[in-house]
C-alpha cells in the first residue's frame, strides 16, 4: 500500500514525494478530493478547507472533488467513480464525522480495495487519522457528538497512528496527550507538525519534508 499522511495539505515541499508515490508526471496524476470531513462546519468556519484544496491543486493534479453525501445508495457508481483516479486525498475537519460517512456510503470498504490494488491514499489531519487502527483518544481535538455515529475502528490501512498538529499552538498539548493515551493502549505512533508528512511505500516509510 502507498499512503501520504499530512497535518494539513499537500506543501510544495512534500508534492515531489506524493508525485513519486504516484508515479506519473504531476499533469497527468487524477485525484479524488473528499472533503467531507468539514460537512459540520458552517460556510464561515472552513476558509482553511478551501485553502487546502488550493494547496493540493496548485500541485498541477487533476483535482475532482467528490462529495460523499452525493453517492448514497450508489455505491457501484462511487466505486467506479474512486477506481478510475491514481489518487485520493482526504481532507480535515472531524475525524468521527469523516469515518462514519464512508461507513455510510461504503466508501471505507472501497478505499480499503482501491489501495490494496494500487491506487495512492492521501489524508490530512482528520483524513490521516482514520487511515490508521483506531479512533480512540481524539475526543479532545474532534467533538464526537458531531457525528450520527461513532466509530472507532479506523480503516486499517497501516497499523501506525498517525498523530497530526504537534507543535501546534492550538492543537499540540491536545495530541501529545492522546499519543500519551495510545501508547498505553499498546498502539504505535507517528508524530507529525503541521509542515510534515509521512509517505509509507509498502513496508517503507519516512517523514517528509
Amino acid at each position: 500500500m502507498k499512503l501520504f499522511l499530512t497535518s494539513m495539505a499537500i506543501s510544495p515541499e512534500q508534492a515531489p514525494t506524493f508525485t513519486k508515490l504516484v508515479g506519473k508526471e504531476p499533469s497527468d496524476i487524477q485525484l479524488a478530493l473528499i472533503e467531507n470531513a468539514s460537512d459540520v462546519y458552517d460556510q464561515n468556519s472552513k476558509e482553511w478547507a478551501n485553502r487546502n484544496r488550493d494547496a493540493i491543486e496548485a500541485c498541477g493534479y487533476q483535482v475532482e472533488v467528490v462529495d460523499l453525501r452525493t453517492f448514497r445508495g450508489k455505491r457501484e457508481e462511487l466505486r467506479q467513480k474512486l477506481a478510475s483516479k491514481d489518487a485520493m486525498w482526504l481532507g480535515g475537519g472531524n475525524t468521527y464525522y469523516l469515518r462514519w460517512i464512508l461507513q455510510d456510503t461504503g466508501a471505507d470498504d472501497i478505499i480499503k480495495e482501491l489501495v490494496e490494488s494500487g491506487i495512492v491514499y492521501g489524508g490530512g489531519s482528520a483524513g490521516a487519522i482514520v487511515a490508521g487502527p483506531t479512533l480512540q483518544h481524539f475526543e479532545d481535538a474532534d467533538d464526537p457528538n458531531e457525528s450520527p455515529e461513532v466509530i472507532l475502528e479506523g480503516l486499517g490501512l497501516t497499523n501506525i497512528v498517525v498523530v497530526p498538529h504537534v507543535g501546534n499552538e492550538k492543537y499540540g498539548e491536545i495530541m501529545e496527550q492522546a499519543i500519551d493515551r495510545l501508547h498505553k493502549d499498546g498502539y504505535d505512533t507517528i508524530a507529525i507538525t503541521d509542515e510534515q508528512g509521512v509517505a509509507f511505500d509498502m513496508n517503507e516509510r519516512k517523514i517528509v519534508p
